[in-house]
């Protein structure tokens, strides 16, 4: 069997190639993700996006008239949101950040986990960030969480083995495989630009049912769970290719 992707694989990922293409995939789909989780932030003033990637989400939120932070846990990607956000006349805010001990950027009305990071962290680790989450939220505020890793999204159409896209003139190839007795998809990947440029990583996903997930949130403090499919209005169903959690913070104590 091939060595395990290490827990750690992200703090690597998001760099060189690998950052050229998901800014241009990411960028290809802003507009449409944002208007999809608009209407899910309820009457909430003030959100924080995390991991805020290149901050695609969060200046668009900024632009949209809400008081929009962005925590990401490369510091390059934070550099890179932050001269988006200037070229854009946008007033976002950006901190370096891990899920696992968020920086106190004080308590928000909303908290927006988009872009599939969910899956990242290894179960404990989970399990704390859905908790720094938590923390994160004024009494009453809302999680908004998408993920298309969720099993009943995943499995139920199959593992490919290997998959090829391209963004921004990069082309990603993937070679996969799961890993049963952690419910891990892993992938070796490769980058190619038009230069000739190729740049080889790995990343990895842990596999949640949607059961499991409902468990972790309640686990974490939240209450009212809903779970919507990608069009943030359907309901979550058996096949949907993209799961949106939306949960409310309870108060402590």
């Amino acid at each position: 069997m091939l060595d395990r992707v290490p827990d750690d694989w992200y703090l690597e990922f998001h760099r060189g190639l690998a950052a050229r293409f998901w800014r241009a995939a990411g960028a290809a789909m802003a507009e449409d993700d944002v208007r999809v989780a608009k209407p899910l932030l309820g009457d909430a003033r003030s959100v924080l996006d995390v991991p805020c990637g290149d901050g695609r989400m969060t200046i668009r939120l900024a632009a949209a008239g809400y008081d929009a932070i962005g925590i990401d846990v490369i510091g390059e990607e934070v550099e890179h949101a932050r001269a988006a956000a200037r070229a854009a006349g946008q007033t976002a805010r950006f901190a370096v950040g891990d899920l696992k001990a968020l920086p106190d950027v004080g308590r928000v009305d909303a908290v927006l986990s988009w872009g599939n990071s969910f899956g990242y962290l290894s179960p404990p680790d989970t399990a704390s960030s859905l908790a720094n989450l938590h923390r994160a939220l004024r009494p009453g505020g809302r999680l908004v969480l998408e993920s298309l890793t969720i099993a009943e999204s995943l499995l139920v159409r199959g593992v490919q083995a290997a998959a090829e896209y391209e963004h921004g003139g990069i082309r990603m190839t993937t070679a996969n495989r799961y890993r049963v007795e952690e419910s891990r998809i892993e992938s070796e990947v490769v980058f190619e630009a038009a230069d000739g440029t190729v740049e080889r990583t790995r990343l990895a996903h842990r596999v949640h049912t949607a059961g499991e997930l409902v468990r972790l949130v309640e686990a974490a403090g939240f209450v009212g769970v809903r779970l919507l499919a990608g069009d943030g209005a359907t309901p979550y169903a058996l096949g949907a290719p993209k799961l949106i959690l939306v949960a409310t913070a309870s108060p402590p104590g």
